[in-house]
Order: structure tokens, then C-alpha cells, then sequence
């Protein structure tokens, strides 16, 4: 086989030597591993050829290329940064061997997936699903054609390697069979006028290529908004020369290696990934490799976004691919990425606003004005720009403030200002002798106000162990004015941070409720999620019926949302089910038998109670809600 394969190499090789010089340009290396079968990227080749390259003239022999091929072969077209990567997602989900090779790592079928989707990104996980449901159905891993009926098999690294490989190639040809028209030359556009017309063309002026104007219409149909210091970055991996903005072009596989670095990195630089990784793993306390709702709440917090549990709640739903109820890094990677485009199209909307119409620049003088309505406060740090800004510019302008921007919003723990001036009256109220700090005494009036009073010795040990720990958090976000370490008074800035901690506490012990209960009626957590979902809809909905605005601040203590009879009512009805007298006597008793406070005609269910409803449906068929439920589906 191995003469076979040689031999074939050979066959390639001197059709492409034209001069018959017994070597073949770098230029033209491409082209020929292309003939051969391999996809090659940029990086790779470059890597490997300052291996083979001996003499470094830019040519290979016969013999260089054999070793070229021999590089690319053992790592399957993949670089040493990507291999180790892909090392630690097989490392992450593989399990011990359970056969004589005690110490040998393999993947299960059913995580393949999600270790796949770690390395190349969520636009993957349509492909990497259906990989792995057929693995899981015991089809691609057979090792003889005897072996096609034997259950699903795990894999080694080796033959992770080779699926790693098969995904990319085949995202590389879905692409080219999408763009393919966006690359035939003029000529070639006359004489396939079919080809022309059936694919999506990016290439808007017919050139064969892609310029970065075309490249940037495309980014946008994606919601991605193409920054010049993202689009140099990524030019400098894929484009072999320097990008002229205005000339240069990109071929097919070069917009393809731009697509898949701009998809794996969701539209960040480099540098700005691995600062979010680093952020992640520090907000996953048990190093699962996933985080809960309340970590992302906790997380996006702490990098200076102003969010609440229950909103967080409804975009982790948008990015769960996996359907877990947590964001792995990826999931969460593409929720930053929301935040990101919502934070730029705000930045856009000031610039176009302020913008001088004639030269589609931001005059200078209008920039403090700007930076002030994107809720930015004075001083400003010193900017190098002397004339007019661009889009860009500001947005770099915006960046360069976000430390003093993320301090200020720790220092108010993620809390709005209608919550905080809601925080300062409770706080005046109990400082009876206005000294701008409460005592030990006037804290536990506010405590038992929203119930959060220690009972037990352990309990209040527990709250001047969170009193320190709040003054560090009022100090790590720039706040000097805090008692000392140990005592029992509470300056204001230190009591938002304690609301936040006792806020989260509260939080917690709710999502241990929904746990127990969810286990308790056998849902899983990516059904309770979307049960979450149903009745946050749903209260929201009778929230609007009965003419009443959502809250802006919820005060200390948060209120649990319940949704009503009439609210159940709907709900049952936008299933699909008639209620008729008799079926609405007997739903409206187990809604009231299922409400905690023991309330009948005005009874009213928060989440746990509406999960034992939903299993209450489903186990006694209410009305044949389970035949029309699978008619629906």
C-alpha cells in the first residue's frame, strides 16, 4: 500500500513540476495537496513546511513533499496549537478504558458531540448532533464489515482526530457549495448561468474573489459586526501578504479559513477568548465544564453587565445548543457575543446620531458628549486621536473606558439606580442618627424587614463572615469609605454588597427547591427549562392582560413570580385543549390544592407548584393533552 500511495504522490508531483526541475513552488503546494485530497489551512502548511523545508529556498523536492504529507497525515491537517486543543476536549470527556489497557483514554459515542463543538464552535452542532446520534446507534466506528450490527463504540484519540478532520472537510464543502458561484470567473459565470443563480453569492462584482467591502456584507448577514481590528487579525492568519483594504481579495479557501477562524473564536479576537475563558472557569466553582444560570448571572456581573437571574435565565435557553440547562464555554461564548453585538449596535446608533453627515466621521468635540450618553463618567482617559473618529475609533475610545466603566458597576453589584436609590432610602430609614452607617442593631431591623434575620449562632457568625467578605468586594470595586474588618457597622456602599450576597443566597436556596422537586417528578433539566421558559411567558402575559407594569426594582428581597387561575387557563387552552365545566372544576382544585399559602379562589402557583401541575397533566392525561401535545410537536 504503502509503494501504492508513493507511487500515487509521485504521479502528482510531476504533473505539477512543469519545468520538470525535479521540485514544485510553495505557491503551487496548495493546489497540489488539494488534487491529493487534503484541505490544508495556512497555518498548517506554514507549520509544516519549516519542518521539511530544509534548505529553506521555497521549493520542495519529491522527498520533502512525501515528508510534508507524513506532517499533515499524523496530526490530520491540523497545527500543534489545534491538536493540543483538541487534546484537552478528549481528555475532558473521555472516561477510562474498561478493557486490559487499564490507562487508556476513549471517547464515548454520546460525548462526541459536545467535545467537537468545544474545538470548532456552535455553528457546527447541527452536524456534530447528527455525528453523534448515528456513533450512538453503533454506525462508524466498525472496525471489519462482520462488525456492522455491534453496539456503539468509544474512541481513541487517534480516531477522535479523524472525525475532527471529516467535520472540517465537510463544513469546507458545504461552504464551497454555498459560495461556489462567488468564485467562477467571468467566463466560467457565462457558461453556468444555473450555477449563478442557485447559490448565494458574496461575490457582488463577479470578480472571482472577495474583497473585504463584500466580506463585511457577509459578516453582517451572520450579526456580526465586522471590526477592523478583528478583520486585520484574522487577515494576518489566512492572507498570505499584507491586506490592502481596497485590492486585495480573498480565494475560496481563504474566505473559508477566515469564516472558520471568525466562527471558532464567535467574532472575538484572540486575546479578548482567552481573557472570556479565563473569566468562565473562575465562575465554574465545581469545574464541571458548565455553569449555571446563576453563575452567568454572578459572571456577567463581575465583567459589568447590569443583569438579573430570571433574564439570564431566558438567554441561556437562546444558547443552550445542548439542551443541559447550563452553558458549557461555547454556549457561553455565543451569549457574550449577544451582549457584544446589543453593546456595539448602542455604540453605532450615538456615532450615526452624531456623526458629521458630509464626512461620515465624529467631529472630536463631540466625543465627551457621546461617551456620556453611552453612560460613561467623567474624566475621561487621554485618546492619541487628533482629527475626526471613525466607527471604529469609537468603539476603541468606548473599550479603552470599560475598566472604569466595570468598577462602577461592581461597586453597585449589579444593580439598577432605581434599585439603589430604593437600597439608600431603606438605609436612611434604620440610620437613625444619620452617621451614614448603621450598627449592628439598626442591621438586623433591616434584615428581619425582609426576612433575612439570623436565628442560630451559626447564622449570625455566617453574617460577619459576609459583612467582611462585602466590605472586600465594596473595596476591590474602588470604595475606601468602609468600616473596618470584623465590626458590626455597615457602610452603604458595603450593605449593597451584602443584598447582593444575601440576594444570591435566597437564589440558591430557591434553585435547590426547583432541583429537589425536579427530581422528585422526573423531569430533566433541559425539560424544567423549558417549562421556566412556558411560565415565564406566561405570568408575563397575564402581567400585560392586567394592565400592570413589570417591576423595576424589586427592592432587597425578590418576589417570586406565580401565575393565577386565569393565567392557567389560557395556558391549557393554547395547548390545544377545550376546558369544559366539569375539566375546569377539576383543574381549578388541584390548582388551589397545589397552592403553598392555602389560597382557593384566588389561588396562585410559583414555578415549583406549576412543575407539579405540568406532571399532574401529563400523568393524568387531562383532557387528552398528551395526544394533542404529540400532534402539536
Amino acid at each position: 500500500f504503502f509503494a501504492y500511495e508513493r507511487e500515487e504522490f509521485r504521479l502528482k508531483f510531476d504533473a505539477f513540476d512543469e519545468d520538470r526541475s525535479g521540485e514544485i513552488s510553495i505557491l503551487e503546494l496548495r493546489r497540489l495537496t488539494k488534487a491529493l485530497g487534503y484541505h490544508p489551512q495556512r497555518q498548517m502548511m506554514e507549520e509544516a513546511l519549516h519542518i521539511v523545508d530544509a534548505d529553506g529556498n521555497g521549493q520542495l523536492s519529491f522527498d520533502e513533499l512525501c515528508m510534508f504529507l507524513a506532517v499533515y497525515s499524523y496530526r490530520e491537517g491540523f497545527t500543534t496549537t489545534e491538536t493540543a486543543e483538541l487534546r484537552r476536549q478528549f481528555d475532558r470527556f473521555s472516561v477510562d478504558s474498561q478493557g486490559p489497557q487499564k490507562d487508556l483514554k476513549l471517547l464515548p459515542p454520546e460525548a462526541l458531540s459536545d467535545a467537537l463543538v468545544q474545538v470548532f464552535g456552535l455553528e457546527v452542532s447541527d452536524y456534530t448532533q447528527a455525528l453523534g446520534e448515528q456513533l450512538a446507534s453503533g454506525q462508524g466506528l466498525q472496525k471489519s464489515t462482520f462488525d456492522r450490527a455491534s453496539a456503539a463504540e468509544s474512541m481513541s484519540f487517534a480516531e477522535f482526530l479523524i472525525f475532527a478532520r471529516r467535520l472540517r472537510e465537510n463544513e469546507h464543502e458545504r461552504f464551497l457549495k454555498k459560495h461556489a458561484a462567488s468564485f467562477l470567473t467571468p467566463a466560467e459565470r457565462a457558461g453556468d448561468v444555473e450555477d449563478a443563480k442557485q447559490f448565494d453569492s458574496a461575490d457582488s462584482d463577479h470578480s472571482g474573489g472577495i474583497s473585504e467591502w463584500e466580506l463585511r456584507q457577509v459578516l453582517k448577514s451572520k450579526n456580526y459586526t465586522p471590526l477592523r481590528c478583528v478583520l486585520d487579525e484574522i487577515f494576518e492568519e489566512v492572507y498570505p501578504d499584507a491586506w490592502d483594504e481596497d485590492e486585495s481579495e480573498l480565494d475560496s479557501d481563504q474566505f473559508f479559513d477566515f469564516m472558520l477562524v471568525l466562527n471558532r473564536r464567535d467574532g472575538f479576537m484572540r486575546g479578548e477568548c482567552e481573557e472570556l475563558r479565563t473569566t468562565y472557569e473562575r465562575f465554574d466553582e465545581d469545574d464541571s465544564g458548565e455553569v449555571s444560570a446563576m453563575e452567568v448571572a454572578a459572571l456577567f456581573r463581575h465583567v459589568g453587565y447590569r443583569v438579573n437571574l430570571e433574564d439570564i435565565r431566558d438567554e441561556v435557553s437562546q444558547v443552550d445548543a445542548n439542551g443541559s440547562g447550563q452553558l458549557d464555554f461555547r454556549e457561553f461564548l455565543r451569549l457574550m457575543r449577544l451582549y457584544r453585538e446589543k453593546e456595539l449596535d448602542r455604540v453605532k446608533k450615538a456615532f450615526e446620531k452624531n456623526r458629521d453627515k458630509s464626512t461620515g466621521s465624529l467631529p472630536l468635540k463631540m466625543l465627551d458628549d457621546v461617551l456620556e450618553a453611552l453612560g460613561n463618567e467623567a474624566p475621561f482617559p487621554e485618546y492619541p486621536h487628533t482629527g475626526d473618529l471613525s466607527f471604529d475609533d469609537l468603539v476603541d475610545i468606548v473599550d479603552s473606558c470599560r475598566s472604569s466603566f466595570v468598577a462602577k458597576e461592581r461597586k453597585k453589584a449589579g444593580f439598577s439606580d432605581v434599585e439603589l436609590e430604593e437600597f439608600e432610602t431603606i438605609f436612611h430609614r434604620f440610620d437613625k442618627d444619620h452617621s451614614k452607617t448603621i450598627d449592628n442593631k439598626e442591621l438586623q431591623g433591616i434584615l428581619k424587614e425582609f426576612g433575612w434575620e439570623p436565628r442560630t449562632r451559626e447564622e449570625q457568625q455566617e453574617l460577619i463572615n459576609k459583612l467582611d467578605m462585602a466590605r472586600e468586594l465594596a473595596r476591590e470595586a474602588g470604595v475606601d469609605d468602609v468600616s473596618e474588618h470584623g465590626s458590626a457597622d455597615v457602610k452603604f456602599w458595603a450593605f449593597v454588597q451584602l443584598i447582593r450576597m444575601l440576594r444570591t443566597d435566597e437564589d440558591k436556596a430557591e434553585e435547590k427547591k426547583v432541583l429537589k422537586v425536579m427530581q422528585e417528578l422526573r423531569f430533566s433539566e433541559g425539560e424544567t427549562e423549558e417549562f421556566r421558559q412556558v411560565f415565564r411567558s406566561w405570568v408575563r402575559r397575564a402581567t400585560e392582560l392586567a394592565g400592570e407594569k413589570e417591576p423595576v426594582g424589586k427592592g432587597a428581597s425578590t418576589a417570586a413570580e406565580t401565575i393565577g387561575r386565569d393565567g392557567v387557563h389560557r395556558l391549557v387552552r393554547s395547548l390545544g385543549i377545550s376546558i369544559n365545566p366539569t375539566n375546569k372544576d377539576v383543574l381549578d382544585q388541584m390548582v388551589s390544592s397545589l397552592d403553598e399559602q392555602g389560597r382557593q379562589e384566588t389561588a396562585r402557583l410559583d414555578f415549583c407548584s406549576f412543575l407539579r401541575l405540568m406532571r399532574w397533566l401529563l400523568d393524568s392525561d387531562f383532557a387528552g393533552i398528551n395526544e394533542t401535545a404529540a400532534k402539536r410537536a
